[in-house]
């Protein structure tokens, strides 16, 4: 019997939050086609088997995988011929060290190894990506794209540990070679179907036909949302207000550059696009993706005008008077109670809830305790 795993590696922001529901409700039909769907229950991905490098400065350090050689033995652990397991944070790892230690361990368990990965034109994965950051709980997101109020992201030189994919995916080309890795384009012109769940199947090679279909997830923000989103996070960097604001804002068209401000940006990218495309033949077109530029306005949109202002700012007011209503209802005791009782259990939740209570007694020697206690736990994490 040969064993063979399918890692899906992302993009970010290329359908894989739709393809992995999809995947994790279909596991019965898919392992009667002889599919087995790999994931850490209840997520329908792998995302807890990998963890920032250095947790006090997301970039560019990146990501890691936590523990390749356990990793590999619960890859392994499915009961099928062939084994697929998907987590776009695999593209956030930008040290080649860990994916040569990641090929190590899978090989020893698989026969077969085959790293997929789908790439978005570099213009139009930052504005996407971009945007990610405006939402709660986004750290990776937010250090790597920072909180520029504009569609694209403002100029940095931690760009291109993302939006480099001859580099980036030279590492994983490098680790397992250039015969396992499959890249795809992620255009719905191209997909099979123009749908990311029937092409990863297609090129496994199974059937799509049956499938119970989940309606797409993780869709981008509104212009509105975004912007008071990035703004949220950079000046709170506090994951229940954000959320609590970007729901109250009215939902619009999203942020867009301008034509010219979107070639501009991909510009520096197009020759490494090239010479992966050369290596790889992964695009009928010589630059791997198309020059079609006309989905974006002449003009960007990224401006506000005195509508949209007045706009944001009773959205604003609207989640403030909820977030008010709310608090009046909890005493810090309640909240201390609550993190104590969680600090074991949802350490994550733990904490939001003794911050909360930190912030209504700041004072309060037993609350600090607790909140340094649970803070270093997470950390560690």
């Amino acid at each position: 019997m040969t064993r063979r795993l399918w890692l899906h590696i992302g993009s970010h922001k290329t359908g894989t939050s739709s393809l992995q529901v999809t995947l994790r409700a279909n596991e019965a039909l898919l392992l009667d086609r002889g599919l087995g769907v790999a994931r850490s229950a209840p997520w329908p991905h792998v995302h807890p088997h990998l963890a920032h490098v250095n947790p006090a400065q997301v970039m560019p350090e990146g990501f890691k995988i936590r523990d390749p050689v356990e990793f590999a033995r619960f890859l392994a652990s499915f009961d099928s011929d062939t084994v697929i397991a998907s987590s776009e944070n695999f593209a956030f790892i930008f040290q080649q060290a860990a994916i040569d230690d990641l090929a190590s361990a899978l090989t020893k368990q698989f026969d077969e190894v085959r790293i997929l990965a789908y790439l978005r034109r570099q213009d139009r994965h930052a504005v996407s990506h971009h945007q990610e950051g405006a939402k709660h709980d986004r750290m990776a997101e937010s250090a790597l794209w920072g909180h520029g109020l504009h569609a694209l992201p403002d100029p940095s030189p931690l760009h291109r540990l993302y939006l480099d994919y001859d580099q980036r995916l030279g590492m994983w080309e490098k680790a397992f070679g250039s015969e396992n890795l499959v890249v795809r384009i992620f255009d719905r012109n191209l997909l099979k179907d123009g749908d990311i769940v029937a092409d990863v199947l297609d090129v496994i090679g199974l059937s799509h036909e049956g499938l119970e279909r989940i309606p797409d997830r993780n869709v981008s923000l509104g212009r509105l949302q975004a912007k008071v989103g990035h703004i949220a996070n950079a000046t709170l960097a506090d994951d229940i207000m954000t959320r609590c604001l970007v729901e109250a804002m009215p939902v619009e068209d999203r942020m867009a550059p301008s034509r010219d401000q979107a070639r501009a940006f991909l510009h520096p990218y197009l020759e490494g696009n090239r010479r992966l495309n050369d290596r790889l033949t992964i695009s009928a077109a010589p630059a791997l993706f198309n020059d079609d530029f006309s989905d974006y306005p002449e003009i960007g949109n990224d401006e506000l005008d005195e509508a949209a202002c007045v706009a944001a700012l009773q959205g604003t007011i609207v989640a403030l008077g909820r977030r008010a209503t709310t608090l009046q209802a909890l005493s810090a005791d309640d909240l201390k109670l609550a993190a104590h009782a969680l600090q074991g259990s949802n350490p994550d939740a733990a904490l939001r809830l003794i911050r909360a209570a930190h912030s209504l007694r700041p004072h309060g020697p037993y609350i600090q305790k607790l909140l340094t206690r649970i803070e270093a736990s997470v950390l560690k994490d």
